[in-house]
């Protein structure tokens, strides 16, 4: 136990104690802790162990970029794995544990994968778990079990979550100085403006106080920034928000910790300019078994300090390549902890600093290098020596490894859309270049300040104030960074890690070239460098001069790995916000839905509707109550809700002109009265879209579409009104919820239609088939289109929502005379099949065409619309395409698989792959034939028919033998829906 409380400093409330456990046991925190911190404070070394050789594993660094102290958080239902304990504020009853570690962390059995680690190189499952190909289930069990990080919680989320859109005139990302700055900047150039930080606090990481921003001390320079920001009414200041990833369009998403009835709420915010200031992940230098605990980043150990008065170690080597390092020595000391020595890689160093060291009593190795780190659960000491002369080692005694080797800019969400990054061989890091969205389009993004690689505190100051003035249009000034190449030396004892998260060394990154792999993406997939959520936080450079250097090339010249989103792990409940349960598809229900519920109605989801699918009788089976309900239609008469049917409402002079666009057949010459089938196309030729269209007068029509494609229907009108035919004289509203609608249907129809007294004639000669007409029905105001989906004699009844369920209990009341049954969707969809009917998404399935389905005949050739060019394509007219067919079984007894495959020999003598000539849309079993009928799409199909063909199931382990037929079963001359 090295880490330990001062006894002043920091931003925590000493009068505010926190108690939390961490492995079982129960420890003792301050108000404005983070886990990390207070297990720090309480002397906890090992927080976890490492991915793949389970190593012991502490904290190395402070934020997002930490890579190892990946914990569990909570229990029950609100568990969350791999949090960040960096990134978890301390809060009463706080539970966490360490995971991917078994039985606990300080015995891990999975440990002997260390001792085994030779034989456990990168890529080594790709090549181990190949032979006998009969073992490979007993290997997946095993590598899933062993793989992974966390354990999902099983239980449903009972936490509340929030999405906010929103529109900003600048985003800043990042409210440390250079984003303040920017803030600030911005006030005169921009109306709303959103500031976001990761920290609950504005202005860094604190550990710059000493500093003075145009002559103001650090601190009071950010108050009263942030008291104009407040007092301007323009900015929306959002402390402990995180954004995650950078998307198409410069839409950046954020997730803010919610304290109350909310955890967390995801912004989605469209800005007009990004002003990125997100800093810089500080460096680590590579040495031998660096990835002991009680090894950490300079930076790291200076914030915990800082901002929480914890204190990682008790006696200090820091290893460093740069001057700023040296701060993190020299505020330990004062903070009363023995700095052994530091060691520097250069081999010139400033004399201030060395007359610095040399007040403060502190050795000064410049010129080298550490070999070595030793201990076991914690550093005890490490191995120095001079950089080239790995023979004079130096041996030190400490207990804490403190290493800095320059900043890396936590450029991510420059680069999640397509931004690039430079390598700066000045500052030993990939700074922003050229800011690129989706498709190469221009990004409205901008790095500032250390993102943008300035680390001097005067260049982030003034990178940010020229990025705030650009809100206006301005550019930004990027001052160039200055000074001597790092100097970053690689040794070579085994086991440097240089992916802390996923156990990748210097070894492994050897290994993935020497075995051909050059590109750096390539690597990484093969070693899974900077992958997880690490995504290259801490890797930064390293990583890619190690490949470049095993190539003999510069890092420039192999360029770098792209980080993906999202920045930090982002739980699942706040990217579905609340849109879960019902509300992730709200069940949309018809007027009637009441009644259904009442009378035994089974439903269904149909898209975004509840809609009965059948009503099933005591003692029937679901079979049972389907066939009943499609027999009584063909003998008696059906009521069916057909509500929810899209319904469009189209109105002015140039309606004609715009239906003739969208469908294949003509529209001008529809008379006023009566109704016309028709079908679209998308712009490839496919069949999208069949329905009806109404024309009730010269200027007004009235359009149904199928259930599932309302919504794509009106964006695909809209889109013709706008674009195609822009300056069209036509207004589309979409009226689906404004009508309820009924269909009756059977051949006593027209007797139970009269029953309800209409004042308006029915007859076949006043209401003829493709008719409509308006007027009072049972005393309620009714449109009626005389149009069939069953193949009898039918009515589609319209009604404001409000009357429908008056209108259906009329209809039911008066039905008892006549037979009438309700029918859901199954006996509907039987119906159909037995006329041969295609529907969206089973025989239409995105890559028929109109002849493929039999209506050739109907698409006009006098007149342009949506696919009509792409018809002519010589694939289009081949003989073979799959062509609409009804399949009948040559046993009747037998059913047809659903989905299977058509082919023409079943024998076992067939050749792999077994040709396939087409395949099953839709089965059902025929009350009117007494047999099972299928619909299937076959090559060739119509010059076939006659021919028997086998319809085969690797699922259901089938072969049926049917018949090729006619898709129309009953009623082929409309007989019927004609009387």
């Amino acid at each position: 136990m090295s880490g330990w409380r001062a006894a002043s400093g920091g931003r925590i409330e000493r009068s505010r104690p926190i108690e939390f456990h961490f492995n079982g046991r129960r420890y003792v925190g301050y108000e404005g802790d983070t886990l990390a911190s207070a297990l720090i404070a309480n002397g906890v070394d090992l927080l976890a162990r490492s991915f793949k050789y389970h190593r012991p594993r502490g904290l190395v660094a402070y934020g997002a970029d930490e890579p190892n102290a990946l914990v569990e958080v909570g229990e029950g239902a609100r568990r969350e794995p791999n949090v960040k304990a960096t990134q978890v504020r301390l809060t009463p009853g706080l539970v966490a544990r360490s995971q991917n570690c078994w039985p606990t962390v300080g015995f891990d059995l999975m440990a002997v994968n260390d001792l085994i680690a030779p034989l456990i190189p990168s890529g080594f499952y790709y090549k181990t778990f190949k032979w006998p190909v009969a073992a490979w289930p007993f290997y997946e069990r095993l590598i899933r079990r062993a793989a992974g990080m966390g354990r999902a919680p099983v239980e449903p989320d009972p936490d509340a979550y929030e999405t906010v859109h929103r529109h900003a005139d600048c985003l800043v990302i990042g409210g440390g100085v250079a984003g303040l700055a920017a803030a600030d900047a911005a006030l005169d150039h921009a109306e709303s403006l959103v500031v976001v930080d990761a920290l609950d606090t504005f202005g860094g990481l604190g550990t710059a106080e000493e500093a003075r921003i145009d002559g103001q001390p650090y601190g009071a320079w950010v108050e009263a920034v942030l008291a104009r920001l407040r007092a301007s009414g323009k900015v929306t200041l959002l402390p402990r928000c995180t954004a995650y990833g950078h998307y198409d369009g410069d839409q950046v998403g954020l997730i803010e910790e919610v304290a109350g009835a909310v955890r967390l709420r995801r912004w989605m915010i469209d800005a007009d300019r990004i002003v990125l200031a997100t800093g810089a992940f500080e460096r680590p230098l590579l040495f031998g078994a660096n990835d002991r605990p009680g090894v950490m980043l300079a930076g790291a150990a200076r914030a915990y300090l800082h901002r929480h008065a914890a204190v990682p170690g008790r006696r200090c080597v820091l290893y460093a390549n740069h001057d700023a390092a040296y701060e993190a020595a020299f505020d330990l000391q004062r903070a009363g902890v023995a700095i052994e020595a530091i060691v520097d890689a250069r081999a010139t160093v400033a004399e201030a600093l060395t007359a610095r060291c040399r007040t403060a009593g502190i050795r000064h190795l410049a010129g080298h290098m550490i070999a070595q780190s030793r201990g076991r659960r914690r550093v005890t000491g490490c191995v120095v020596h001079p950089v080239g002369q790995p023979a004079a080692t130096v041996v030190l005694t400490c207990d804490l490894i403190l290493t800095s080797g320059g900043w890396n800019p936590a450029a991510h969400l420059f680069t999640h859309s397509g931004g690039r990054l430079r390598h700066d061989a000045r500052i030993g890091a990939l700074v922003p270049d050229v800011p690129t969205g989706a498709g190469g389009t221009p990004s409205r993004m901008v790095a500032v300040g250390a993102c943008a690689g300035l680390f001097e505190l005067a260049d982030c100051v003034a990178s940010g104030r020229a990025a705030g003035a650009g809100t206006a249009g301005g550019a930004v000034p990027a001052p160039a960074p200055s000074g001597e190449p790092p100097v970053a030396p690689v040794g070579t004892a085994s086991k440097q890690f240089v992916d802390l998260q996923n156990d990748v060394t210097v070894a492994d990154l050897g290994l993935a070239v020497r075995e051909g792999y050059r590109s750096v993406e390539h690597v990484k997939r093969y070693t899974t460098l900077g992958m997880g959520t690490d995504q290259g936080k801490l890797i930064g450079l390293n990583g890619v001069e190690i490949i470049a250097a095993a190539q003999g090339k510069s890092a420039a010249a192999i360029g770098n790995s792209r980080p993906r989103p999202p920045f930090s792990p982002v739980t699942f409940g706040a990217m579905a916000g609340p849109f879960v349960g019902d509300l992730l598809s709200p069940a949309r229900t018809t007027p009637m839905h009441r009644w259904h519920a009442a009378h035994g109605a089974f439903f269904a989801n149909v898209g975004s509707w509840r809609r009965p699918q059948f009503y099933r009788r005591p003692g029937e089976s679901d079979m049972d109550a389907v066939v009943r309900e499609a027999s009584n239609v063909r003998r008696q008469v059906g009521l069916t809700d057909v509500s929810t049917l899209g319904k469009i409402d189209l109105q002015g002079p140039d309606v004609a002109r715009l239906l003739d666009h969208v469908y294949v057949n003509g529209w001008s010459t529809l008379q006023p009265g009566r109704c016309r089938y028709g079908v679209m196309l998308r712009e490839d030729g496919a069949v999208m879209e069949d329905g009806t269209t109404t024309r009730l007068s010269d200027d007004r029509w009235f359009m149904t579409t199928t259930t599932g494609n309302a919504e794509r229907i009106l964006a695909h009108l809209e889109r013709a009104r706008q674009v195609d035919l822009a300056g069209l004289d036509v207004t589309i509203t979409a009226v689906t919820e404004q009508w309820g609608a009924m269909a009756i249907a059977g051949p006593r129809a027209r007797l139970l239609l009269g029953a309800l007294g209409p004042d308006f004639a029915i007859d076949n000669a006043a209401l003829p088939f493709m008719s409509m007409a308006e007027g009072r029905l049972a005393g309620i105001a009714a449109r009626v289109l005389r149009v069939s989906f069953s193949g009898e004699l039918a009515y589609e009844i319209y009604t404001a929502s409000g009357d429908a369920p008056a209108m259906w209990t009329a209809l039911v009341a008066a039905g008892d005379a006549f037979g009438l049954m309700p029918y859901g969707t199954e006996a509907m969809m039987t119906m159909r099949i037995e006329k041969g009917l295609f529907v969206p998404g089973f025989e239409a399935d995105g890559r028929t065409l109109p002849d493929d389905l039999g209506l050739g005949r109907m698409v006009s050739t006098k007149k342009e619309f949506v696919g009509r060019r792409s018809l002519g394509r010589s694939a289009f007219t081949a003989p073979d395409r799959k062509q609409l067919v009804g399949l009948m079984t040559v046993d009747p007894a037998r059913s047809i698989p659903r989905g299977a495959q058509i082919i023409r020999d079943g024998s076992a003598a067939q050749p792999t792959p077994v040709p396939m000539d087409g395949h099953v849309t839709s089965v059902a079993f025929s009350p009117e034939l007494d047999r099972w009928i299928a619909l299937g799409l076959v090559a060739g199909g119509r010059a076939a028919l006659g021919e028997t063909r086998i319809a085969a199931s690797p699922l259901t382990n089938e072969m049926v033998p049917v018949m090729l037929c006619d898709p129309v079963f009953i009623d082929p001359e409309g007989r019927r829906l004609r009387a």
